[in-house]
């Protein structure tokens, strides 16, 4: 090597050496960390949280130390799999319920701020392990979903969940409710959402003092549960004050009144009703109904003030009785309604045929985004819908738009 390579290699060093002096570095630059053993700690562990399995949480944490770290103290979601899902993973479905268990007990007892635990599987856990799990993030955890058929010995998953201090948000299959208010204890301070499905053995009276208990409760879904009833007329009544958003699928009562001023959104599917009623003064700003039969009253409000602040509504496969709803929404129609959807879908049932087309729909809901309409509702054809659009009808936000033919099986369809 000549002179001038030496010197002009040791100019180099020399720079090399002063950088790193100057941005306080103590560690030569080829020794500094790079690539993702250079993110921060919290980075880490906010990647972990996103990880679809406990188990390759726990596999990733064997990478070093930093790793560990993250997952004790920075570790914030943490998910299993479902039993459908575990032939992607072999490794996974070879594993025994035991190992699972003893898996996630190791790994929760080893987190520090976990926010969100989303337990879904087909098999069932012991109770000691469930319980412990409750009581170790019950300080921390703010998100619970728990699809688990009932453990080998009884767990009142509500009774457990009631005294967890931060839980915002419950999601609750395959459980069953032994669940009584009490009004000299403080349950669910700060639950805003709770659904409820595939319950086993619950009442009305569970039901209702659950609602009742929850007082800061925002969102209450109830899918496909076994409810039994003392009232001979098989009658839900629930009442709360802070609830907006209401859901029922997969149910059956004789007689369904509910009580909340705030309620925003109403969604019903696939249910049976002798009667539903809406109680007081809620304005509805989403009405979505998909294949329910009313046999004698739909009473949503009879009000124009009810629907004035309607921004989407959905209506498919329903009885005559929720036809009467949508002659009442188009009677006072909402200036803000922004969703219309309505398929009748080919039924035995005769149903009167709407006054409208659409160039009067356009004219009654100017901020229409999206309309989805079938010719058994507005007795329109694909020709004739056609002809209505290439005329003076203006959809000035109109972005989708969708026409179903049944008799012809033909769809208009513009984007």
């Amino acid at each position: 090597m000549t002179d001038q390579q030496q010197q002009k290699r040791q100019k180099i060093t020399n720079s090399c050496s002063q950088t790193a002096n100057e941005s306080g570095g103590a560690e030569e630059v080829g020794d500094q960390e790079s690539g993702i053993e250079g993110f921060p700690v919290e980075v880490i562990g906010n990647i972990l949280s996103y990880v679809a399995n406990v188990k390759d949480v726990v596999r990733a944490s064997w990478t070093c130390r930093k790793w560990r770290v993250a997952l004790c103290h920075y570790l914030h979601t943490l998910h299993t799999l479902q039993h459908h899902e575990s032939k992607f993973l072999p490794a996974f479905q070879r594993s025994r319920t035991e190992q699972l268990e003893f898996l996630l007990t190791d790994t929760l007892l080893q987190t520090m701020r976990l926010q969100s635990l989303h337990i879904l599987h087909m098999t069932k856990f012991s109770a000691t392990a469930v319980i412990a799990w409750l009581l170790h993030t019950g300080d921390s955890l703010r998100h619970l979903t728990y699809e688990v058929p009932m453990s080998t010995l009884y767990v009142d998953m509500l009774e457990r969940c009631g005294r967890m201090r931060c839980l915002e948000s419950l999601h609750l299959r395959y459980a069953t409710i032994r669940f009584t208010a009490d009004p000299t204890t403080q349950r669910f301070l700060c639950l805003l959402s709770l659904t409820l499905s595939n319950m086993i053995d619950v009442t009305t009276l569970q039901l209702q003092s659950l609602v009742s208990t929850c007082r800061k409760l925002e969102s209450f879904s109830l899918a496909t549960s076994v409810v039994t009833s003392t009232d001979p007329q098989w009658t839900l009544n629930l009442t709360s004050s802070s609830l907006k958003s209401f859901f029922l699928d997969g149910m059956y009562f004789d007689s369904v009144k509910l009580e909340a001023n705030l309620l925003k959104a109403l969604r019903l599917r696939d249910s049976m009703f002798t009667n539903f009623k809406l109680q007081k003064g809620a304005r509805l700003s989403s009405l979505r109904i998909d294949n329910i039969m009313i046999v004698d009253d739909l009473d949503l409000g009879n009000s124009t003030n009810y629907f004035l602040d309607l921004e989407e509504m959905e209506v498919r496969r329903s009885c005559v009785n929720v036809w009467d709803v949508i002659d009442h929404v188009f009677s006072n129609p909402s200036s803000k309604l922004r969703k219309l959807e309505l398929i009748r879908r080919a039924t035995t049932v005769c149903y009167p045929v709407l006054p409208l087309n659409v160039e009067t729909i356009a004219r009654l809901f100017p901020r229409l985004d999206r309309l989805h309409l079938s010719d058994e509702v507005l007795d329109i054809s694909t020709t004739t819908a056609g002809n209505q659009l290439q005329g003076p009808t203006i959809f000035e936000k109109l972005r989708f738009l969708e026409l179903h033919c049944l008799r012809s099986h033909e769809a208009i369809l513009l984007v």
